[in-house]
């Protein structure tokens, strides 16, 4: 470690957040040296600024996104599989994991990006892009056909969740970001909330040349394009260029998050951060964690509708029975958002936590016999607890790391490990297997209990860590807030858990 970073880890004072108030710049005007001070009603003032901002279009985006990927399980029930020929073997399943193997392929380069051109550049051009994918759905006649677009749609969208991890490591502070991920992520479950409905006017569609489930992709691309245009307007930029902020404003927006000891954006790729995230414990927990809390969404993301028609529903009463997900989805998002923001060291816990009512649901499918719709349909809802421990991975994600290359590579890790979790659980759902589909259940208890166990070893190990580091350093400063150092580099750092 250099001496500059020794000397910004060591024997320094610290101002707490209860002190902070607005003085004038002092003699030391540089990044690693406070200049500006800000009091809590300052504070304040600036967050609900920073909400209005940038939550309700990332919100809005994300629903969007969401809305475009999980339309799959509800076209399916409208004759989606019978033109597509997709009723055999594996063929659905594979048409709904391959959009996660073009995820992985687009996440790298599209969050580099997003990193040399900045988010508020590239997410617009993103939307776009993928409603032009959207669009051309209802063209797909073969399974060939929709293999392919399904994988572009996986590569497009790659860039939005890291691109909005990075968007929110930038503009908050640690304790500030749970509870934002949560929110922006919750809208996966508000798109559950309204998509059915909108599904369910368009299902009754009879008339014309195309089939219901082709007009429901063909609304859902026109959306997302209106919207992807006026995002080149709406989508704030960094904290230093960002529109509707004065000058003091932006000074004063970095040195709230001077005390995250994460760096400031920077545009430069630094190979050495990105080698040194690769080589990190933390970033292997965090993506195995995120393989294993991700492999619910494939019951529930892809097969959802299914299940429910297997249980006996008709193909309408199934759609209707989506809305307690998106309904669950917002609860079980906000709920681990508002522990991770209460509770600022429970993150793991309750990722821990989260993962019980996922077993018990997965147990009561699996063992229940059929004739208990009832409690079946129950075990399917407690399955959507797996979002409540995903969102603390999309946290843990960008808080803890430092140095603006090694939070985009952790980003684009933490949403690989997303694809994978993605892929493996819709192998484990073979059309041989329904209705019932029990060795998918059995997969998915075996995963859940693993994350248990993983993520309270993993927070030892980063308890272990920052003990050490106060025994040795010392109470941790903010004075290398601002400089692009890394987690490993500036010993202030402190590992969340």
């Amino acid at each position: 470690m250099s001496s500059e970073s020794k000397s910004c880890a060591i024997h320094m004072e610290s101002t707490s957040p209860a002190d902070l108030k607005i003085g004038g710049k002092d003699e030391n005007d540089g990044l690693g040296t406070p200049s500006t001070i800000i009091e809590d009603e300052t504070n304040k003032r600036l967050l609900r600024k920073i909400d209005m901002r940038l939550m309700p279009v990332m919100c809005f985006t994300y629903a969007l996104q969401y809305y475009d990927k999980a339309l799959l399980s509800q076209a399916a029930i409208f004759g989606l599989r019978d033109d597509l020929d997709l009723q055999s073997g594996l063929r659905y399943s594979w048409v709904s994991l391959i959009f996660y193997f073009g995820y992985m392929a687009g996440c790298y380069p599209i969050t580099w990006v997003s990193q040399k051109f900045t988010v508020a550049r590239v997410c617009p051009i993103i939307c776009i892009l993928w409603s032009a994918i959207v669009l051309c759905t209802p063209a797909c006649s073969t399974y060939t056909g929709i293999l392919i677009n399904r994988f572009m749609l996986g590569v497009i969208e790659s860039g939005v969740s890291p691109a909005f991890m990075l968007c929110t490591g930038t503009w908050y502070t640690h304790p500030e970001q749970v509870l934002r991920s949560s929110l922006w992520y919750s809208f996966s479950g508000g798109s559950n909330i309204i998509s059915p409905l909108i599904n369910y006017g368009l299902g009754h569609i009879t008339s014309g040349s195309l089939h219901p489930w082709q007009y429901m992709y063909l609304i859902a691309g026109l959306a997302t394009l209106a919207w992807g245009i006026a995002l080149f307007f709406m989508f704030p930029g960094s904290p230093q260029t960002a529109k509707g902020f004065t000058a003091e404003e932006r000074m004063l927006l970095l040195e709230r998050v001077r005390a995250n000891n994460a760096g400031a954006e920077s545009r430069a790729f630094k190979g050495y951060q990105f080698r040194e995230a690769l080589c990190s414990y933390h970033f292997w927990g965090i993506f195995l964690l995120s393989i294993l809390s991700s492999i619910g969404s494939g019951a529930v993301t892809t097969f959802g509708s299914i299940i429910f028609n297997g249980m006996g529903f008709s193909t309408f009463e199934s759609l209707l029975l989506n809305i307690p997900i998106g309904a669950l989805a917002f609860i079980c998002v906000l709920g681990s958002g508002y522990i991770g923001r209460k509770y600022p060291n429970a993150r793991l816990h309750t990722v821990s936590a989260s993962c019980i009512p996922v077993i018990v649901g997965g147990c009561m499918l699996w063992r229940l016999p059929s004739s208990m719709t009832a409690a079946r349909i129950v075990g399917f809802y407690l399955i959507n607890f797996f979002s409540a421990a995903w969102i603390q991975c999309i946290a843990m994600g960008t808080s803890n790391v430092a140095g603006y290359t090694k939070k985009a590579t952790m980003a684009a890790g933490t949403f690989i490990g997303y694809s994978l979790g993605n892929i493996i659980g819709p192998l484990t759902f073979d059309a041989r297997y329904a209705p019932r589909y029990d060795p998918g259940f059995e997969a998915l208890i075996i995963c859940f209990a693993i994350a248990l166990v993983l993520s309270q070893v993993f927070r030892a190990l980063m308890a272990l860590q920052n003990h050490r580091r106060d025994q040795r350093f010392g109470p941790p400063t903010a004075e290398c807030g601002l400089q692009d150092l890394t987690d490993k580099e500036n010993k202030s750092f402190r590992y969340p858990l």
